[in-house]
């Protein structure tokens, strides 16, 4: 069911609900066995939160267990220490990433113009906040962390994946060897896309709409994220190529031989040309 637009007052901003998280120290048929078994937890702003998990038909049973899980606390804890930020859900649906506190206060002060704009534009491609959480292990340090939308989530294999800033300077990526996991930068991108009058003027008025948004609310540190899955021609077919055979990776030679061409159709899907 479509969730409704709604209007949120002043106290749903400033509203938070603390509860405590307890595990069976031997463990559980659904949560493993852990050192750590007990939490202090606090949600903020959960009413809005949920509404805009809704927006996205998350139910808030699968959000809880996503993000609430054993090993995603134990995880969190072990980042917060370690000084890395980011952990994917364990059903890869959301992205985890600890935050200063200094970053929660500036989400909080944005998130009433954050969630006019989300209902406003469903087509939005700013990145999905779900939640914004602080936890603590008992005798443990505050660990303050945000709940994101997996952009990039997908059954479909994506063979490459850019981190795109329109910038040059160092906008190259540099490791030696390219896997599965390896974002590429602007400099990386040597394709060019075909789109359809409607899809490209769709494209480019949300993301005019979109960073109009973070130019209002002061935020210079973005990017656009792009995932890229070739179809293999098919069997018989003579007007398009396959970069690989199945899924294997990565992509034969013709990836880098030459400029590339992409169309998107009015499926909007991207074929090899």
């Amino acid at each position: 069911m479509e969730t409704q637009r709604r209007e949120f007052s002043d106290q749903d901003f400033k509203a938070s609900k603390r509860i405590c998280i307890r595990f069976a120290k031997n463990g559980s048929k659904r949560f493993p066995a852990a050192n750590i078994t007990e939490f202090g937890w606090k949600d903020y702003c959960p009413a809005v939160f949920r509404h805009i998990q809704g927006l996205d038909n998350i139910e808030s049973a699968n959000y809880v267990l996503s993000v609430c899980g054993i090993e995603t606390l134990v995880e969190l804890c072990s980042l917060g220490k370690s000084g890395k930020l980011l952990y994917l859900s364990h059903d890869d649906r959301f992205v985890v990433k600890t935050i200063r506190k200094t970053e929660k206060k500036a989400l909080l002060a944005m998130l009433p113009k954050y969630v006019d704009h989300v209902q406003t534009f469903g087509s939005t491609l700013l990145t999905k906040f779900y939640g914004l959480h602080v936890v603590r292990p008992v005798g443990g340090t505050k660990i303050y962390f945000v709940v994101m939308g997996n952009i990039l989530q997908t059954d479909l294999y994506l063979h490459r994946r850019f981190d795109l800033k329109g910038s040059s300077q160092g906008r190259s990526m540099n490791k030696v060897t390219i896997d599965e996991a390896t974002t590429f930068k602007d400099h990386d991108l040597n394709l060019t896309f075909f789109l359809n009058p409607l899809t490209r003027h769709r494209l480019f008025t949300q993301i005019k709409k979109d960073c109009k948004f973070l130019e209002e609310a002061g935020i210079m540190g973005y990017s656009l994220l792009l995932g890229i899955h070739i179809e293999a021609p098919t069997r018989g077919s003579t007007n398009g190529r396959s970069l690989t055979t199945g899924n294997s990776f990565p992509p034969d030679l013709s990836w880098r031989q030459g400029s590339s061409e992409l169309i998107l159709d009015d499926s909007e899907k991207l074929t090899y040309k």
